[in-house]
């Protein structure tokens, strides 16, 4: 106990010590010509002298005191700063803990924020594709109220598969196809919960694909869960098309904050929903490294059958890759555009069969991350996922998509190509 008070007494001498308000008695009066305060001690019934003294003694104590615990902050300091460094530059060495496997933003606070209108009037040069984002975006606020307040419940109603939909579910949707049969940019749409091409107005020019909701099994959890919407022009349709022929892609992330990923002219950025429901560029032009160190490996379950993808897993692990996995694709992909690095996998097998959809899911996915500088796989051929024609609104298919290297390692251990 004795050891710990002298420590934080050697801390208060020390700040005191150096502090601008002190000046040692004699010295220089302090500035703005106001004199300095002066230490004084005095003990009951003790001479003048020995009460200097004491004060002499109790000072020093506390001075060494200072000096110590100056000196271990400092080396901490110098520590946590050489070890900052170290996982900079990527030697993590041995080490373990929340520290050396997680991977921390870098962003840094700008004095302003372009707004929405400001980098679409700069960076979209087409004026329908612009009335189309802000249409979409106006459905998306209307979404991240709706989840604001709505339960997670069971409706009454079931999907074109069977599945028991939710409230949220049906809400997302229901919003969406109010914006499609009221928009006069849009000619045709298709809803991942009824897979079928809706005409909606002849004279639109656009044909949109959405996903209202992705994530409804983990909804009820509070997690992140997101809107997918790929865009295609009604010169090429959505049947017949690839997902290399849509115009823009977004994905709006509803989490503590709203964000949506969109493709532009020049690259993918970021927006975010702030005060009075008004969208500010929150990131422009991101890029995605060709290495990660971040693996969320999808459909594991193939593993028990595809060797290669066993072997994958094993060897993100082996070599302490960063897990980041929460089984909704939203927020599984959307990773790579803030950490700037990721791969995500969903192979096939037979008994393990891929589940996502092409039109809905993997084509707008497919045209953010490949604008952003990572590389897709169509889990079959290797090739693109961009390149694979469009048959069936309903269309599945397997998926690897991210960074560039770990796509390709993804390609050479589970596909053998």
């Amino acid at each position: 106990m004795a050891r710990r008070s002298n420590c934080f007494l050697g801390l208060a001498a020390g700040a005191a010590l150096t502090g601008p308000a002190f000046l040692a008695p004699g010295s220089a009066p302090a500035p703005g010509g106001a004199q300095a305060p002066q230490l004084r001690a005095t003990a009951a019934g003790a001479a003048p002298g020995a009460a200097a003294n004491a004060a002499n003694d109790s000072a020093a104590t506390a001075l060494g005191a200072a000096t110590f615990c100056a000196a271990a902050a400092g080396l901490a300091v110098s520590r946590r700063r050489a070890e900052g460094a170290r996982r900079r530059a990527g030697d993590d060495g041995d080490a373990y803990g929340a520290s050396h496997t997680s991977f921390y933003t870098d962003a840094v606070a700008k004095d302003k924020y372009d707004t929405l209108d400001e980098v679409l009037s700069q960076k979209l040069k087409d004026p329908k594709l612009r009335g189309m984002v802000t249409e979409l975006l106006d459905a998306c606020v209307k979404i991240t109220d709706a989840l604001r307040v709505n339960l997670v419940t069971v409706n009454d109603s079931a999907n074109t598969f069977g599945d028991r939909q939710l409230t949220v579910d049906v809400i997302a949707d229901d919003l969406l196809w109010d914006l499609a049969k009221s928009s006069k940019l849009v000619c045709e749409a298709s809803s991942e919960e009824e897979p079928e091409i809706v005409k909606t107005n002849p004279d639109g020019q656009f044909v949109l694909c959405w996903d209202p909701l992705d994530g409804s099994s983990i909804v009820d959890n509070n997690w992140a869960v997101g809107t997918i919407v790929g865009v295609w022009d009604k010169s090429t349709g959505l049947i017949g098309a690839t997902g290399r022929d849509q115009v823009m892609s977004l994905v709006t992330l509803y989490g503590p904050r709203t964000t949506v990923f969109m493709t532009l002219d020049d690259g993918v950025y970021e927006f975010t929903l702030g005060e009075g429901n008004k969208w500010i560029c929150s990131r422009d032009k991101i890029q995605i490294k060709t290495e990660c160190k971040i693996f969320a490996p999808a459909n594991m379950r193939a593993a028990q059958e595809v060797e290669g993808y066993n072997k994958l897993i094993n060897h993100y692990m082996e070599n302490k890759y960063t897990l980041r996995y929460t089984g909704g694709l939203v927020p599984d992909v959307c990773q790579q555009f803030t950490k700037l690095q990721g791969v995500f996998t969903n192979p096939t097998s037979k008994a393990s069969p891929a589940k996502l959809r092409l039109a809905f899911e993997a084509a707008p996915f497919g045209r953010l991350v490949e604008m952003a500088g990572g590389k897709t796989s169509d889990g079959v051929s290797g090739g693109s996922v961009l390149d694979v024609k469009i048959t069936a609104v309903d269309q599945r298919t397997p998926l690897a998509i991210g960074s560039a290297t770990e796509v390709d390692r993804f390609n050479e251990m589970v596909l053998s190509k």
